[in-house]
């Protein structure tokens, strides 16, 4: 079986307040969620972890990756090292985007930050984030992982396989433009929880820009 969590936050004390987690202690949290993780995870189930591992002592959250049942697969958010230093700390993987097919025949993207709908590769059906931790399971095309909104526990690939998505919104938009004098102008509308995405879309104009001026 094929789970799917993200922002675990292993030893992390103020998401325990800003995220208003059930939690007195790091150590109850990182008990907790170790806890809930093993006992649906076996050696033979695969876990994907949509970024955002741990904020504390890489030798502290080792412990806590290294007592995680499971093939673990890593897709980078914010918050984590380079690939060298999360294989090291017990990862089997580590991915910046992965490409998912799901039980049905439709495929996922699988990205740390959430993006608007109106940019997603149109080969894809769905995306599968983290980087929200407050919102909703299913927005458009979008599925939210998040540890916070699952309980701090992975979600299984048939529940989210089952969830019905929602009509991407008519009045979002996001166009992008760069002049060859470089000046840059977005004209958007998006869900401010989609801003990452967003920002992470326009960084990848720049970066086409930059190569044709470089070109020339």
């Amino acid at each position: 079986m094929d789970y799917f969590i993200s922002d675990i936050h292993f030893g992390h004390r103020e998401v325990i307040k800003f995220c208003e987690r059930p939690f007195r202690t790091v150590s109850q949290m990182n008990d907790s969620i170790i806890e809930n993780w093993n006992s649906l995870v076996s050696d033979c189930d695969r876990v994907f972890v949509v970024g955002d591992v741990f904020i504390c002592d890489p030798r502290d959250a080792k412990v806590c990756v290294e007592s995680l049942n499971g093939y673990k697969v890593l897709i980078k958010g914010n918050h984590d090292l380079g690939k060298k230093d999360m294989l090291y700390m017990g990862f089997d993987q580590y991915y910046k985007k992965y490409d998912y097919k799901m039980p049905d025949g439709r495929l996922a993207l699988l990205q740390h930050y959430p993006a608007p709908d109106i940019i997603l590769d149109k080969k894809y059906d769905l995306m599968i984030h983290g980087h929200i931790h407050i919102d909703d399971k299913v927005n458009g095309k979008k599925i939210n992982v998040s540890a916070d909104i699952w309980n701090y526990t992975p979600v299984d690939v048939e529940t989210l396989n089952s969830l019905s998505q929602e009509p991407s919104r008519k009045d979002e938009f996001l166009n992008v433009s760069i002049d060859n004098e470089g000046m840059l102008a977005i004209d958007c509308k998006i869900r401010m929880e989609d801003f990452s995405g967003a920002a992470d879309y326009v960084y990848k104009e720049m970066s086409k820009k930059y190569s044709n001026r470089r070109k020339k």
